[in-house]
């Protein structure tokens, strides 16, 4: 049987990659802060924008983002943070990896950031390696999330920060976490109080938590259901993906956008700094 980590890995590396680049904002696949009129990708950038902004980078600073996706964050935090600092991300997916390497290489960022292929429950770095840890929606997939924040802590650095967002599950039942479950393989969904809970224990002081708003995951899922509805052709016939393939991806969004719009699907960001 095939464990988590494989399911996952599978999951980025295959048809979900193809929708993904074609239907989130190019740099991100990450949730967005919304504000009036504002497009999906200014949502995106609000985002990163928002948590830079809890980050303390100084001098030549190391840091690790888990998860990294398409590697929209690691550029965002080289562009704002010049040559001040070097930016190693880790991530499940090697297609995801080689578009990162390539936007990197494009955007004249690849001096900064090294793009590493790793599951992020056994982090493979040594003890107090990185100076900060961060991480945008990615820890659902984890199915060991306390573990995977005890990871977190022992490759900090003393005075170290660890910053996240995450998907939570503020009020699904059972059956209905189940279903949101399977739009993207994710084992669980944690709470506001997992997390709490499990940086304590992990002997971290926590700094801030936040409640980001159940209305950013539905506007974010609204906004990808309605760019696969209008790019649907062009990825059944160009790209060769099934219709009943996007017929299901369109109603497990749809029911992501409704149960986030009754407020059962959240949105939190954490900030814990290392002291021991």
């Amino acid at each position: 049987m095939k464990d988590k980590v494989q399911i996952t890995k599978e999951y980025y590396d295959g048809i979900a990659h193809r929708i993904y680049r074609a239907t989130w904002d190019k740099d991100n696949h990450h949730l967005g802060i919304f504000d009036g009129d504002t497009s999906f990708s200014q949502a995106s950038n609000k985002a990163n924008e928002n948590l830079l902004a809890r980050l303390d980078i100084k001098g030549s600073a190391r840091i690790l983002d888990i998860g990294s996706g398409f590697g929209g964050l690691p550029r965002f935090i080289a562009r704002a943070s010049g040559t001040r600092c070097h930016i190693v991300g880790l991530n499940l997916s090697e297609r995801e990896n080689e578009y990162a390497r390539h936007e990197n290489k494009q955007a004249g960022l690849d001096g900064l950031i090294d793009i590493t292929c790793g599951d992020f429950n056994r982090l493979p770095f040594q003890n107090e390696s990185f100076n900060t840890i961060v991480s945008q929606d990615s820890m659902l997939h984890s199915s060991d999330k306390q573990g995977l924040i005890g990871e977190c802590s022992r490759v900090l650095k003393k005075e170290g920060k660890l910053v996240f967002s995450d998907i939570l599950n503020t009020g699904l039942n059972g059956e209905e976490e189940k279903i949101a479950n399977h739009r993207v393989n994710a084992p669980y969904l944690g709470t506001f109080e997992f997390y709490r809970d499990y940086l304590i224990r992990s002997q971290l002081e926590v700094e801030e938590i936040s409640d980001l708003g159940c209305s950013n995951v539905a506007r974010t899922y609204e906004a990808v259901c309605n760019n696969l509805t209008e790019k649907r052709d062009p990825l059944q016939c160009e790209e060769g993906i099934p219709p009943e393939i996007i017929d299901k991806t369109l109603e497990a969004l749809k029911f992501w956008v409704h149960k986030a719009r009754e407020g059962k699907i959240g949105w939190g960001l954490f900030m814990a700094k290392k002291n021991v």
